[in-house]
């Protein structure tokens, strides 16, 4: 299948992830029900005798356009992924860890085409899919929405918590609930801006190309943060109780984070030795390692930048669900743990509340797009059709 950069077929836009799945499932079904092209087609006149125009002509293709360059990005590669499955598939999503007896039951259902295996780890939940391609493509799309279901299910129980906590719940709804499913809390901000200048010269330095970044604003997950923030100022009066830390999270829950907090299943470690908590380092050039090896080096990486309140800290442990005590048997807990006591450069806590997202940064691993990479094409990607625009207003 080609990707073309003429306008038609499916358009991107910005929507949830779940409208997106639908929308492209249903082209797909459209494209496989006219397959086959009819006896009568027309190879049009101004291609006519060249052969590779002709077969480009004839060839089916899925045109991608949207306002995000980035996730045009991802949705071409989630769709060459599709396109390109042999008889087996590995989804991996910690959504997995939080399917119910329905899900399990449709799980089974899909088991009559192919094999499914659910395999569990430390900080990793898969689903192992095998059998012919056609059943592959189909059932690995229909897996892949109902993980969509689940992430948006847990994301609203997750709002109705913060909204219940900021008192702004009515008639069963909060307040906010709009700008939640629209995710309005991402402003671009222009990559020359003071405020981020400094900064942006750290990610570089560590081995970070900086193409975006964008500044998070989260009335409800600020409010229960500061009442958090304040609550420790009480109990450690003129000690710091955060630091600024990072944490790199998949694209996938990149938005849903910014709706409802850092948790624990959109970033788990791939060794959870210092407990079953949310993982978040000092050092970018962790997450750079990190990054190198998981993912190519034209791929992008997408890393949050949050004040965290660690408070009182102690040396983690993977026994860790919480905090251990102050002191052996005492009901007070530390507010986190550490890799180390003396000089500590990854910190974990076990409640949301304690990370306010503050940026998510946009980069590569290898400085192969300029800052004016929204007027090129990119490194290992055909051109496609897209026009310059972000999720949010410049701030200046």
């Amino acid at each position: 299948m080609e990707f073309s950069k003429d306008a038609g077929a499916a358009a991107y836009n910005e929507k949830s992830d779940w409208d997106i799945h639908k929308a492209f499932s249903t082209a797909m079904e459209k494209v496989k029900s006219k397959h086959q092209l009819p006896n009568n087609y027309s190879v049009p006149q101004e291609i006519r005798g060249n052969p590779e125009k002709e077969l480009k002509a004839k060839s089916p293709a899925v045109n991608l356009m949207g306002l995000n360059r980035e996730k045009i990005c991802e949705a071409q590669e989630w769709i060459q992924r599709m396109l390109t499955l042999q008889d087996k598939h590995i989804i991996e999503n910690n959504h997995i860890l939080f399917l119910g007896k329905k899900e399990h039951d449709i799980l089974s259902q899909l088991q009559e085409r192919v094999s499914i295996s659910e395999i569990i780890s430390p900080g990793k939940a898969t689903l192992e899919i095998q059998g012919a391609q056609a059943d592959l493509i189909k059932v690995v799309m229909n897996i892949e929405l109902m993980l969509c279901e689940v992430q948006e299910e847990i994301a609203k129980k997750k709002e109705r918590a913060l909204c219940s906590l900021s008192g702004q719940w009515t008639d069963q709804q909060p307040i906010h609930q709009d700008e939640m499913k629209e995710n309005k809390f991402l402003k671009c901000l222009k990559l020359s801006t003071p405020e981020i200048q400094d900064q942006k010269k750290k990610f570089e330095n560590c081995g970070f190309w900086v193409i975006k970044v964008e500044k998070i604003d989260n009335v409800l997950l600020m409010a229960a943060f500061q009442r958090k923030k304040k609550m420790m100022e009480e109990r450690m009066p003129g000690k710091p109780v955060s630091h600024r830390l990072f944490q790199q999270v998949p694209q996938q829950f990149c938005e849903v984070a910014c709706r409802v907090g850092f948790q624990r299943m959109y970033s788990m470690p791939c060794d959870p030795k210092y407990g079953a908590g949310i993982y978040f380092t000092k050092n970018l050039r962790n997450l750079l390692y990190q990054a190198k090896k998981t993912s190519a080096s034209d791929k992008l990486t997408y890393v949050f930048e949050a004040e965290v309140l660690t408070g009182s800290f102690s040396l983690g442990d993977q026994t860790n669900i919480v905090p251990p005590p102050l002191i052996p048997g005492g009901t007070d807990r530390h507010d986190s743990v550490v890799d180390s006591v003396s000089s500590p450069e990854t910190f974990v806590i076990f409640n949301s509340v304690q990370a306010m997202p503050q940026y998510l940064w946009t980069c590569i691993q290898e400085p192969v797009w300029s800052q004016d990479y929204l007027s090129k094409p990119m490194k290992s990607y055909p051109q496609l059709t897209w026009r310059e625009h972000s999720s949010g207003s410049p701030v200046d």
